[in-house]
């Protein structure tokens, strides 16, 4: 399967809501209550922005969303502190984009669905900067990233599960 054999659309909130159980076997790190408990919390935040990728059967095959970020919130609080008060003026700025979560089902990983999600969120958000974490790790992802013109602007960052991220920016402007 390809990327163009997929459907993207955007979902509300709601809908986005809705399909929780849906997302959870493509958000492997994340558990049912988790996604229960974070993902309301995102989909309240100004700009959030849900694309899912459908196959012609209807079954979910990936998705992406973020929101636009604001201090006080855990993830930006924390990333603002790694970054101090230079990068976060450059990176963090006032309506920058939080792009939270990519994920592609397993079995269709590799087949250029993430790419297209990826691309597809930021035909819809007119933002000056964009930010991620991902696991230090995670070498399909950073390569994805790293392709589409991100960069590393913290190396290591330990948000207390013992597992190392990294965050990475991409500016838009």
């Amino acid at each position: 399967m390809h990327a163009t054999e997929v459907t993207i659309r955007e979902l509300s909130p709601r809908e986005a809501l809705r399909r929780r159980a849906e997302l959870a076997p493509l958000w492997p790190e994340a558990s049912r209550d988790r996604i229960d408990e974070i993902l309301p919390r995102h989909a309240a935040r100004d700009g959030f922005r849900f694309l899912a990728a459908f196959r012609d059967d209807e079954q979910l095959a990936g998705f992406v969303y973020g929101y636009r970020g604001a201090a006080g919130q855990w993830w930006h609080d924390r990333v603002a502190r790694a970054l101090g008060r230079k990068g976060s003026a450059r990176w963090l700025p006032r309506g920058h984009f939080e792009f939270t979560e990519l994920h592609v089902r397993p079995d269709l990983r590799r087949r250029g669905i993430g790419g297209t999600l990826h691309d597809a969120i930021f035909e819809l958000v007119d933002v000056p900067t964009a930010v991620l974490s991902t696991q230090t790790d995670n070498e399909p992802a950073i390569a994805l990233y790293e392709g589409r013109g991100w960069e590393v602007i913290v190396p290591h960052l330990d948000f207390g599960s013992g597992r190392p991220f990294l965050i990475m920016g991409r500016d838009l402007r």
